[in-house]
């Protein structure tokens, strides 16, 4: 593996070949596909025309958490000795699985705007669920993009580079198509320069993710906090999709990333059953440690201080007021655009 870490550090990512058997694959495809036409059910029915929002992430692209009481968690595969290795080679603090997701072009998919997923270090795994191509939405990267120059050694620190400097970077660099078959999986920096593919097939090219960030401290919000945040986040989204405002969507769905973040798992709202997490590896269980379980044993990993639940309560408290100013500047500016319209009318008719 230690191939595959120099690569990560050198180039950004790196694929892993035959790294999952085609049994596990298909054994995930029976339980993720069902969940994806309930999602997509469930997010088109928020709205009078379903027909009118082609996802919830982007032209054809969808993201969806996926749940603890599945296969997709129950495998493990996420803490593989394999993915351990280069995980605990190219972190240089604890770490944790903090999003544990899934990435879908369908078809219609275009290509997303040349960016980072993030200005701080994280690492993403994905695996496909069908061989991923130039043809349905393969990733495109640009090596070694995730340092801050092609001289500078790897480093953990954030860098500070702008939308504007990304694509800038970018401009002057040819991109890689990321093909990869099914069973491979790929281990990428998130500071890498990279940007989703248009999806020219007749079917939907599925990603299982998982994020892992440093975690240095085994110490979070209380659940109480967390599920205020959660509820607090639920409610933005609940008001800001049947708007259609983007600026909204995305306050909520920023918003939250952030209780997430807080969190250090996105496994708080999806507690992880028992008879799931005793069939865990260890190495499995490490990187979920800051999960809601229904074992308390584990629960109790990790302390839950009245500091960071503070620091927590703080930001809810602060979006909440942040969302209605938002929300009702919209409404207040688009009275003022009626009456300003009914004023100038009345004025033309006046006039005739």
């Amino acid at each position: 593996m230690n191939d595959h870490l120099n690569q990560v550090k050198k180039d950004g990512f790196c694929l892993v070949e035959s790294a999952i058997s085609m049994d596990t694959i298909e054994e995930f495809k029976r339980d993720f596909y069902p969940l994806f036409e309930e999602k997509k059910a469930q997010f088109r029915s928020q709205f009078k025309d379903g027909s009118k929002y082609s996802a919830n992430h982007d032209i054809n692209r969808w993201n969806m958490l996926l749940p603890s009481n599945s296969v997709l968690l129950s495998s493990g595969f996420y803490a593989s000795p394999e993915i351990m290795s280069v995980l605990r080679g190219v972190f240089d603090t604890p770490f944790a699985l903090v999003f544990f997701s899934s990435d879908i072009a369908s078809p219609g998919s275009t290509y997303q705007t040349i960016h980072q997923d993030g200005n701080d270090f994280a690492i993403a795994l994905n695996v496909p669920l069908v061989d991923s191509t130039a043809e349905n939405g393969s990733t495109q990267v640009f090596p070694g993009t995730h340092r801050v120059s092609d001289e500078a050694a790897f480093s953990t620190a954030s860098n500070e580079f702008t939308d504007e400097q990304v694509e800038e970077r970018a401009a002057k660099l040819t991109p890689l198509h990321l093909d990869v078959k099914c069973g491979d999986l790929t281990l990428r920096d998130l500071r890498l320069i990279h940007r989703g593919t248009p999806n020219h097939s007749s079917v939907d090219r599925p990603y299982l993710s998982a994020i892992y960030l440093p975690s240095p401290e085994d110490a979070a919000p209380t659940f109480e906090t967390i599920e205020a945040g959660l509820a607090a986040f639920a409610e933005f989204k609940k008001r800001a999709f049947p708007t259609g405002r983007v600026e909204l969507i995305d306050f909520a769905n920023t918003f939250g990333r952030l209780v997430m973040g807080f969190s250090h798992s996105d496994r708080v709202q999806r507690p992880i059953p028992k008879h799931v997490s005793d069939a865990l590896s260890e190495d499995a269980r490490y990187v979920l440690r800051f999960a809601k379980f229904e074992d308390d044993e584990l629960n109790a990993r990790i302390r839950r201080d009245e500091q960071t639940s503070a620091a927590l309560a703080e930001q809810i408290t602060l979006a909440r007021k942040e969302f209605d100013k938002l929300y009702d500047w919209d409404e207040e500016h688009a009275f003022d655009q009626v009456l300003n319209h009914a004023i100038k009318s009345l004025e033309e008719d006046g006039e005739e």
